[in-house]
């Protein structure tokens, strides 16, 4: 799952956080953690495994990207999921967020939301098996479109989620809770997600076309599905105070003081613009290792092997910075990562030609890439997730979750040029923009404020 965020200006301690939690009904909440604490913490923590483990197994860098290429799809159709994932997620939570933001209870907005994902997620399963017997043509439409509305559908659950997570986590919680999502869905990728791709994708595997992926797809919809059944058993508090309610015109009306009041909301939408248009190279390295490179898709699992030892350790590290020195300082190492990638991407099949390497020995050299772009994503992904919800109080956090998101989904839509800019001027003229925009967003991490330290 990928959340965006927003900076305010200075204000108390206590706005920054999760508000203080209602007394437990039948007495206060022990160690002065919000009642049920133990329960929501872990059913999250089961949420974000699963799903991630889910995502590993359609791997939108790994695994979508081959689907598209073997349906005949050009470049563009790969960029366009992509960004379809990011926008999907993003576009929504404006709206979403100024209807839901008077509601004292935002989970049955996120429970209406998973019965859609399921039902959509099980389409795709049936899509992906019906491949063969479809005009490919057809076959690409009705796959993503309908992928398309299950982005959406994920859009529509984003800000009831953040809103749960913010009023159950407490903030010196949160780089731990989502720490060991990550942890355990890379464990999960590791140990079972890598093989399982790595054989049924492999040219050793029982499985022929479309089966192999309609398979991943359908290991991936009982993962999700789980997923979403862990988070609606969260027990959310009641909002002690609520925003204003309102039909979505009269919401756009106070958006603009609210991004007159807030600098710091700014300067973060630029950072967040500027590294979501970085990814538009990420769903190409595989294409290009595969397509330009050589290499065998059996290596895909492997590639998905590798990442995952070395998400699994760096999880424990930009853990332990959420929660002890803060996210600004996970925001700037996510960018600084993020920039090497697509420069690798360049160096690397230069330095493995130089050097007379054999095709395996190549392969496992441009596994660096993917190591590089996983390490910014995830650390920008702990960063940005427990950065907005520090920020933003609770009255106004909907609605600016919604502004900020939207925005930055909106702009995600431009990743779709990635496509095409690498069909018309090639693949290294593409990494070479994600590498200038990653540089950007690191440039303007330095601006940022760290929204733990009193006056900001």
């Amino acid at each position: 799952m990928d959340v965006s965020a927003s900076k305010h200006a200075p204000r108390a301690r206590a706005e920054r956080g999760a508000p203080a939690a209602p007394p437990r009904p039948g007495g206060p909440a022990r160690d002065g953690l919000p009642p049920h604490f133990r329960r929501n913490f872990w059913l999250g923590v089961v949420n974000g495994i699963l799903f991630n483990t889910s995502a590993s197994f359609i791997s939108l860098s790994l695994v979508l990207p081959g689907l598209i290429r073997t349906l005949g799809g050009a470049n563009v159709l790969v960029g366009l999921l992509a960004a379809l994932d990011s926008a999907g997620w993003m576009v929504p939570q404006l709206l979403v967020g100024t209807r839901v933001q008077h509601y004292p209870r935002k989970m049955p907005v996120y429970q209406a939301a998973a019965i859609v994902r399921g039902a959509l997620f099980v389409g795709l399963v049936v899509i992906v098996a019906l491949t063969g017997r479809l005009a490919p043509r057809w076959a690409l439409t009705v796959l993503v479109g309908v992928y398309a509305l299950y982005a959406l559908a994920a859009g529509w659950a984003a800000v009831p989620f953040q809103e749960v997570v913010a009023k159950t986590i407490p903030p010196d919680r949160r780089g731990r809770y989502f720490g060991l999502r990550q942890l355990g869905g890379g464990l999960a990728t590791l140990l079972v997600a890598s093989p399982v791709v790595g054989f049924v994708l492999g040219s050793a595997g029982p499985w022929s076309f479309p089966a192999n992926y309609a398979l991943l797809f359908g290991v991936a919809c009982l993962l999700a599905v789980g997923g979403l059944a862990a988070f609606c058993l969260v027990v959310e508090p009641p909002s002690p105070r609520v925003g204003p309610a309102g039909a979505l015109r009269e919401q756009l009306r106070v958006l603009p003081a609210l991004w007159r009041a807030q600098p710091y909301m700014r300067r973060f939408l630029v950072y967040r613009i500027l590294s979501r248009l970085a990814a538009i190279a990420t769903p190409f390295y595989i294409v290009y290792a595969r397509e330009e490179l050589g290499m065998p898709a059996a290596m895909t699992g492997e590639y998905m092997a590798i990442i995952s030892v070395v998400l699994l350790l760096s999880n424990l590290l930009w853990s332990r910075f959420s929660d002890r020195q803060g996210n600004r300082l996970l925001l700037r190492v996510g960018a600084a990562l993020a920039s090497l990638a697509p420069l690798a991407a360049l160096l690397l099949p230069a330095v493995g030609a130089w050097a007379g390497l054999p095709l395996r020995a190549n392969a496992y050299l441009f596994a660096a890439v993917f190591v590089l772009a996983g390490l910014g994503d995830t650390c920008m992904g702990i960063g940005v997730s427990n950065y907005v919800l520090e920020l933003l109080p609770e009255r106004d956090r909907p609605a600016g979750l919604g502004l900020i998101n939207t925005v930055a989904g909106l702009v995600s839509m431009l990743t779709i040029a990635g496509g095409t800019l690498a069909d018309l001027a090639g693949y290294q003229v593409l990494f070479i923009m994600a590498a200038g925009l990653s540089v950007g967003s690191l440039v303007v991490s330095w601006v940022l404020v760290e929204p733990r330290v009193q006056g900001a």
